[in-house]
């Protein structure tokens, strides 16, 4: 089973015991399993040397410093669905529909970095460099254990609510 099949694995069995944990609770665990996939790709994100300027909404130029990309990676909720979900990727537009998870950190669009897909997939003179790739990676085996952890320590307290 890949690491991928085992974190599906393990959220379908979050979703059977949504019954028993609050919508808060399951957030809060979503976002503390989703903070090193946050961590890895903020070190995978590539940074410049220098600042360069970017056309931003109406046509204006922006200055952009060194790590704008990094600093615009941050974890939010999943539009509505079946599933809880927790996402973690640059924010792209200051019109963003993000919202934070209950539990988890809070989210802004002041730093976005729309132009992430350029320098992931590459453009007519830019290589691409796939660092959201290398980071679900590496981040996977991680994100799996605070998953399970998390689970457990609300499982043992709902356990120990059901007895008291």
């Amino acid at each position: 089973m890949t690491t991928k099949q085992e974190i599906d694995a393990v959220i379908g069995k979050l979703e059977l015991f949504r019954k028993r944990f609050s919508d808060e609770e399951i957030e809060t665990i979503l976002a503390a399993a989703a903070q090193p996939a946050q961590d890895v790709m903020k070190s995978e994100a590539p940074q410049s040397k220098q600042p360069h300027t970017i056309r931003d909404g109406g046509g204006r130029f922006k200055k952009v410093r060194p790590g704008n990309l990094k600093n615009s990676i941050q974890i939010f909720k999943a539009k509505k669905g079946k599933r809880a979900a927790a996402l973690v990727g640059p924010v792209v537009s200051k019109t963003s529909k993000i919202k934070k998870l209950k539990g988890g950190p809070s989210v802004s669009r002041a730093k976005r970095a729309f132009y992430w897909k350029f320098v992931s997939y590459g453009t007519a003179r830019q290589a691409p460099d796939r660092f959201i790739d290398r980071a679900r990676g590496k981040s996977a085996v991680a994100v799996l254990a605070k998953l399970k952890s998390g689970i457990r320590k609300y499982a043992d307290k709902n356990i120990q609510q059901i007895f008291d």
